[in-house]
């Protein structure tokens, strides 16, 4: 860690089970002229039996490590180094992730332009595709990467963003306490978009700088744990943030999307075991789950017309089945979902975005 007074840049990395990402990405960091850069990087391990700390203390002897009392999930990992790093800008880095050199300093040149922004890179596929500018967000909640496969030359300049990816994110660390971090209840998945809509509900902007670019080493892919996570997170963060009559409005379109994604359960018992669980959860956290949405109705400074102004009519059925399906399937189904998005949601806003003005 840098001896600084105050550093510049704090760089938060979770682990779990993340030798072998750290040897790759930890490099690369240093080779993005990391140290010419006040600084300090802490990790924070959730899994503490492959060897991690005597790995760093032999390498990497200046890198804060660590060893979490619990595997409190990617939120609970940040949350703790939220709380304890001292940099005017804090980056969340997952550690399968690779930078380029101009990277941070791109970075940082951005924050210093928008201080009052949560920024995202360009991520990439090892194959050099885009990984995610960000993420965008179907109006019933359902979150995907924005960009996802699409050439990595479509995204070149610096750009305002529905959502943010958690994968790499660069934020005023006294912005990220002022949201009180991540919400721990989530553990994983999802937590990204929680985050960014109660960001923006505060006032910030979330941008995507294409100009910063890291690889994201990260596969796609579903199985019942993430299905459950991603489904109980999805109606979290609805039932936190929007406002009851915006549910009201919402709910021909959410019964959709509980019909769509019971289907899709419908893949195994295992599936539908987690769709049955992400139900019991929230009925037996409804208290705390009131009280959440009580607290964010009140300092809010968005409708939630503004906050989902930018939302999709289409569901990403070609990222989770064969792209031949999912076209099909998306095409049916984007019809009703336009049919039924109500209509203060269709209207265009007059909304002065954050990226015009220096903040």
């Amino acid at each position: 860690m840098t001896t600084d007074s105050q550093p510049l840049l704090s760089i938060i990395i979770v682990a779990y089970k993340s030798l072998t990402d750290l040897q790759r990405c930890l490099p690369s960091l240093y080779a993005a002229n990391l140290e010419q850069i006040p600084h300090e990087i802490l990790i924070v391990d959730n899994y503490g039996n492959d060897e991690l700390a005597d790995w760093l203390a032999n390498n990497y002897p200046l890198i804060h490590y660590q060893l979490n009392s619990a595997n409190t999930g990617y939120s609970g990992g940040n949350n703790v180094g939220i709380e304890q790093v001292t940099g005017q800008w804090t980056l969340l880095l997952n550690p399968d992730t690779e930078l380029y050199p101009n990277c941070l300093s791109q970075l940082l040149q951005t924050a210093q332009t928008y201080p009052n922004a949560f920024i995202n890179p360009k991520l990439l596929n090892p194959d050099g595709t885009v990984n995610a500018c960000g993420n965008q967000m179907h109006y019933t909640g359902i979150t995907t990467c924005r960009g996802l496969n699409e050439p990595s030359e479509h995204y070149q300049t610096l750009e305002e963003i529905p959502l943010l990816s958690g994968a790499a994110l660069l934020a005023p660390t006294d912005a990220l306490r002022k949201l009180g971090g991540f919400d721990e209840k989530y553990f994983m998945y999802f937590e990204d978009t929680d985050l960014s809509l109660r960001a923006r509900l505060l006032g910030y902007s979330l941008l995507c700088d294409a100009r910063a670019i890291i690889v994201h080493h990260y596969k796609l892919g579903m199985n019942p744990v993430k299905f459950g996570y991603l489904e109980r997170n999805r109606l979290i963060t609805l039932l936190k943030v929007l406002h009851l009559r915006t549910l009201r409005q919402l709910l021909p379109a959410l019964l959709l999307t509980e019909l769509l994604t019971w289907s899709y359960a419908v893949r195994g018992i295992s599936y539908l075991k987690q769709r049955v669980w992400a139900y019991r959860w929230i009925w037996n956290n409804r208290k705390r789950l009131r009280e959440q949405y009580r607290s964010i109705q009140q300092t809010r400074l968005l409708t939630d017309a503004q906050l989902l102004t930018d939302s999709l009519s289409a569901l990403p059925f070609e990222q989770l089945m064969s792209s031949r399906l999912g076209s099909f399937i998306n095409q049916f189904t984007f019809w009703l979902f336009n049919f039924l998005k109500p209509a203060s949601l269709s209207k265009p806003l007059d909304i002065k975005h954050s990226i015009d003005r220096k903040e």
